[in-house]
C-alpha cells in the first residue's frame, strides 16, 4: 500500500456468474443473507462475497416473482461447486452458469464494431432504442414497431436487442477468439472442470 500511495484500495478478487430464476424474497443486502447461502448450499464459509440482481429492483415488473442475480464468490472451487451443484437461495435450489462476455459498444455512437467507448468517440450521439441523433436515455420512444437498430439497420428491434443479428455477430466473433469460452466450469485440476 505504501508503494502505490495513500488513496490505493485493493480489491478482493471475485469469480462472478449468473444464478437464475431466484426468487425475489432474496435480499441482496441482508448481512446474513449469504452466510446462510453458504451453509444451505454446503459452500465453504467466507466464500460467499456479494450477490446482486442483474435488473435493478425497481425496474421489476408489477407481480414479478423470479429475477437472475449475480454471485460473486472468492475462489474457481466454490465457483465451480455452485455452478455443478446449484444454490439454495430463500429456501429454492437454483442454478448457477459462467457469465459469457459481452462485445464492447460505445455508448455514444452505438457501434459494436467499433474499437473505441464513448469518451474517446468524435461521432455524434445517437439514440441506441430509436436511432435518432439523441442520448438514449433521452428517447421517449415506446413503441417497437418505431425501435430502429443502428448496427444492423433494421427497424422491429433496438440495438440492445440481445437477438439483434449484429450484437449475435459480434458476441461469435468475441467467443471464437476466448477458448475458455467453451468450459462449462472454471477449469483446474479437477477432470470434471473440462466439461465443454
Amino acid at each position: 500500500m505504501a508503494g502505490f500511495g495513500g488513496t490505493a484500495i485493493v480489491k478482493e478478487r471475485a469469480i462472478s456468474i449468473i444464478v437464475e430464476f431466484v426468487l425475489i424474497a432474496h435480499s441482496p443486502d441482508a448481512l446474513a443473507e449469504n452466510r446462510r447461502i453458504e451453509h444451505n448450499s454446503g459452500v465453504g464459509e467466507g466464500a460467499l462475497l456479494s450477490t446482486r440482481w442483474i435488473k435493478p429492483p425497481q425496474r421489476h415488473v408489477e407481480g414479478q416473482k423470479v429475477a437472475h442475480l449475480i454471485v460473486r464468490f472468492r475462489t474457481n472451487k466454490d465457483t465451480n461447486l455452485a455452478i455443478r451443484d446449484g444454490l439454495v437461495i430463500a429456501s429454492k435450489r437454483v442454478w448457477a452458469r459462467r457469465m459469457q462476455k459481452e462485445p464492447r459498444r460505445c455508448l455514444k455512437c452505438q457501434s459494436v464494431t467499433a474499437r473505441h467507448l464513448a469518451a474517446d468517440c468524435n461521432q455524434q450521439a445517437t439514440c441506441g432504442t430509436c436511432g435518432k441523433d439523441h442520448c438514449t436515455l433521452e428517447c421517449l420512444e415506446v413503441d417497437r414497431a418505431a425501435f430502429w437498430c443502428i448496427n444492423c439497420k433494421e427497424k422491429g428491434h433496438a440495438l440492445w436487442d440481445r437477438l439483434c443479428p449484429a450484437f449475435l455477430a459480434a458476441s461469435k466473433r468475441l467467443e471464437d477468439t476466448d477458448p475458455e469460452h467453451t468450459y462449462k466450469y472454471f477449469p483446474n485440476q479437477d477432470e470434471w472442470t473440462w466439461e465443454q
